[in-house]
């Protein structure tokens, strides 16, 4: 719009251009639209690249996987007992010691590994050091657990920048591969009392077993080491933020009956997420609940402990992200590859196994050290 407008003492005219209301109001709604299709683009183009830099995380957790068996003829065991940080030792819970303290110095994380043997040496000859539990996180003295390294925080989850409160522990994404057993993938041998529950050896990762090259005769380029996992957060209704949902203990330890029962809405107790959980919130954990994961449901499905919410070595406990459609996972020859959701599965009303190839596809395959599978991606 415009008109003549008589300005100053001279009496002159000039034309003076403006906005109508309509015009103004469809300028602001074209505006609007742009912001509405350029926003989606800039928040792919941030995931993208977040993913990849938690990818090239999990690529420098492989380097110094392979550098800690350079070094040691051994890959790490999946939990262990260290000095004084030895809790659980009369017990069939996992040790709470992980492979990753092990790993710091090769991730540039010497002064980190320093602290961490020089205090379980020191709790090992003066237990008052801890509050009685024996472990890292309980700590008496626990400013340096805090100290967060990037290379275990994928930049997709914001609830791993956090610091968990009860522990003064920095968080973690990078979980443990247990291979393809629900039931169970943390006791000794000695501990079982049926075979069908002897797993342990299907996985790269076991308890108190320091496993070699040699042991992986599926092929490191054909088995799973680390995947990511979303930490826990209490209450949460993600169902991917490891809120365990119960598992019959029934011995076959059919991954079938997670799904079944995660998400039945009569059942109130399917739907608590217990407390005692600590997923990804405690950087050095090696409890199995806590800091594995295993290959039988598929990626980002519901996580379920078995038998009750106090059992933390029993149960489905899937890799987890926030990344649209699947999780990052490192292969045992170092490679990082995107592993979709819909990876197959097999038939998940079939029995856990503890010898042959696994009944659970592809996935289940890449998860096992030694089942006669070749399966790649």
């Amino acid at each position: 719009m415009n008109k003549n407008v008589k300005l100053g003492w001279g009496g002159k005219t000039c034309k003076v251009y403006a906005f109508t209301l309509v015009e103004l109001l469809v300028v602001i709604a074209i505006i609007g639209i742009l912001i509405a299709l350029l926003l989606p683009a800039v928040q792919a183009a941030r995931e993208a690249a977040r993913r990849m830099q938690c990818s090239n995380n999990f690529k420098q957790v492989g380097l110094a996987l392979h550098n800690y068996h350079d070094s040691h003829r051994a890959f790490p065991a999946g939990s262990c007992y260290f000095r004084g940080f030895r809790q659980n030792i009369n017990t069939v819970d996992c040790p709470t010691n992980g492979a990753m303290p092990f790993m710091l110095p090769f991730m540039e994380q010497t002064a980190m590994y320093d602290l961490y043997v020089d205090y379980a040496t020191r709790a090992d000859a003066d237990p008052a050091l801890t509050s009685g539990y024996y472990a890292a996180w309980d700590l008496i003295e626990k400013d340096w657990f805090a100290q967060k390294i990037p290379v275990l925080l994928c930049p997709s989850d914001g609830e791993s920048q956090q610091v968990t409160a009860q522990t003064s522990s920095s968080r973690t994404n990078v979980a443990q591969c247990a291979g393809d057993g629900l039931w169970t993938f943390a006791r000794r041998a000695d501990q079982e009392w049926t075979p069908r529950s002897n797993v342990g050896p299907r996985g790269f990762f076991q308890r108190e077993v320091w496993k070699t090259m040699g042991s992986v005769s599926d092929g490191l380029s054909n088995t799973i080491t680390f995947s990511e996992r979303l930490v826990h957060v209490q209450g949460s209704v993600d169902l991917k933020r490891g809120i365990a949902r119960y598992q019959p203990h029934d011995g076959e330890a059919r991954p079938a009956l997670c799904l079944a029962n995660a998400y039945d809405p009569n059942n109130r107790r399917q739907i608590q997420a217990p407390a005692s959980l600590w997923s990804g919130l405690i950087w050095s954990n090696g409890r199995a609940a806590d800091a594995w994961f295993n290959c039988a449901l598929p990626p980002n499905s519901v996580s379920c402990v078995a038998g009750s919410f106090n059992v933390h070595e029993w149960g489905a406990f899937p890799p987890t992200s926030n990344h649209t459609g699947g999780v990052q996972v490192l292969f045992g020859d170092g490679s990082v590859h995107f592993v979709s959701d819909s990876i197959g599965t097999g038939n998940l009303n079939d029995a856990q196994v503890t010898s042959g190839p696994s009944p659970w596809g592809v996935w289940g395959a890449l998860g096992t050290i030694n089942g006669g599978e070749a399966a790649s991606l």
